[in-house]
C-alpha cells in the first residue's frame, strides 16, 4: 500500500471513530412499554413513566433545550422541538439515538399530527403554520395573527383552528386547500382551547389581561364567532381535554382541575400539582404535570382521585403519550 493511501485510509478510520464517539445514546425505551413523557424544561430531560408499573422507565439527558415533542405514527419516532432551536429531532425509541433533524429554524412552539399524517407547526417567528409531511419535508405554509399558539383540529370539518396569544383572533385554515379561510373575534390574551364538533362550540380559557387574571371559560360559536356563554373556571384555565361528554379543565393560577359536563356544569374539582401546566389522557387514567412540583400526578378521571405521583425531571411542560406496541 503506497503513503498516500495509507493515510487516507487512516484519516477513515478515526473519523468514523469519532463520528460514533460523537453519537450519544439515550437508554432505550422497550416497544412493550405504554409510557407518558414528559419534556422538562428546566433541567433539559425527557421523562419516560411506564403507566402499567406507574413508575420511572427511562430519562434522558438532552443537550437542547426542547420544550415539545410528538409521538409518530410508526410507535417508535419521537419528535423533538423548541422555540430556540434550528431543527426538530427524530429520535428512535427503541435505539435510543437520533436518527434525523428536520430543517425548521428558529421558531417553533407547538405541533400537532393531523389525521392526514401531516404535522402542522406554529411558528412564531415567521407568524405561520407551516405543514411538514413525515420524510421531514415542508409542503406549506400558512400566514396567521402574530404568535400563533394554540392549535386544534376539526376531523369533521377539515379545518385547522389557531389560538394566537397576543392578538384577539381566532384564525380558521381549510386543510384541504392548506389556504386561510376565516377568523373571528375573541377575548384577549386567549391561550388554550376544546373544540366540541357535535354542538360547533370552541371553549376558550387564557391567562387574563394586565392585572385582570381570566376566570371564565368563553364559549364560542364555530360557525358565527358569537360568544354564547361564559363558565366559572378560576383562575387562569389554560388546558382542556374532552372525554365522555365531559371537559377537563386545567387552571393554573389556582392549582385547580375542573370536570364539567357539556352544558358547562362542575361535576367535580380538586388541587392538583403546584403550577400545572399541561395534562393528557392515557386509557382509564388522566396525566397532569406540576411545573413547580416537578410531579406527574395520575387521577381517576371519574372523581379526580389521585391514584399516584411520581417523581420527574424539573420543569414539565409537555406530556405525550405512547401506546405499548406488543
Amino acid at each position: 500500500m503506497s503513503k498516500n493511501k495509507y493515510w487516507f485510509f487512516l484519516l477513515l478510520i478515526i473519523a468514523a471513530f469519532l463520528t460514533s464517539c460523537s453519537e450519544k445514546r439515550q437508554p432505550a425505551i422497550p416497544e412493550d412499554i405504554t409510557f407518558a413523557a414528559t419534556v422538562n424544561i428546566k433541567d433539559m430531560t425527557i421523562s419516560y413513566v411506564d403507566l402499567a408499573k406507574k413508575e420511572m422507565a427511562a430519562e434522558w439527558i438532552m443537550e437542547k433545550p426542547y420544550t415539545g415533542a410528538l409521538i409518530l405514527p410508526d410507535n417508535d419516532s419521537i419528535l423533538l422541538y423548541g422555540k430556540q432551536l434550528e431543527t426538530a429531532d427524530q429520535y428512535s425509541l427503541k435505539e435510543g439515538k437520533l436518527i434525523d433533524s428536520w430543517e425548521t429554524g428558529e421558531g417553533i412552539v407547538n405541533g400537532i399530527l393531523l389525521d392526514t399524517n401531516e404535522i402542522a407547526f406554529a411558528d412564531q417567528n415567521l407568524n405561520k403554520i407551516r405543514f411538514f409531511n413525515l420524510n421531514g419535508e415542508e409542503e406549506k405554509q400558512v400566514e396567521t395573527e402574530r404568535d400563533p399558539l394554540t392549535l386544534l383540529e376539526s376531523s369533521a370539518e377539515k379545518k385547522l383552528f389557531v389560538l394566537s396569544f397576543n392578538h384577539e383572533k381566532l384564525g380558521i385554515i381549510d386543510l384541504e386547500s392548506k389556504a386561510k379561510s376565516g377568523e373571528f373575534t375573541i377575548h384577549p390574551s386567549a391561550a388554550g382551547a376544546w373544540l366540541n364538533e357535535k354542538s360547533g362550540e370552541i371553549w376558550i380559557g387564557g391567562h387574563g389581561e394586565g392585572v385582570e387574571i381570566e376566570q371564565n371559560i368563553h364559549v364560542y360559536n364555530t360557525e358565527t364567532g358569537e360568544l354564547k356563554k361564559r363558565i366559572k373556571a378560576a383562575s387562569m384555565p389554560i388546558n382542556f381535554l374532552g372525554q365522555e361528554n365531559h371537559v377537563y379543565v386545567l387552571s393554573h393560577g389556582s392549582n385547580m382541575l375542573y370536570k364539567i359536563n357539556e352544558s358547562g356544569e362542575e361535576t367535580a374539582s380538586v388541587s392538583v400539582a403546584a403550577n400545572p401546566f399541561e395534562m393528557a389522557f392515557a386509557k382509564d387514567i388522566l396525566l397532569v404535570a406540576g411545573y413547580d412540583s416537578n410531579d406527574l400526578h395520575i387521577l381517576e378521571p371519574k372523581n379526580l382521585k389521585t391514584l399516584k405521583n411520581i417523581k420527574v425531571g424539573e420543569g414539565p411542560f409537555k406530556i405525550v403519550i405512547r401506546e405499548s406496541v406488543k
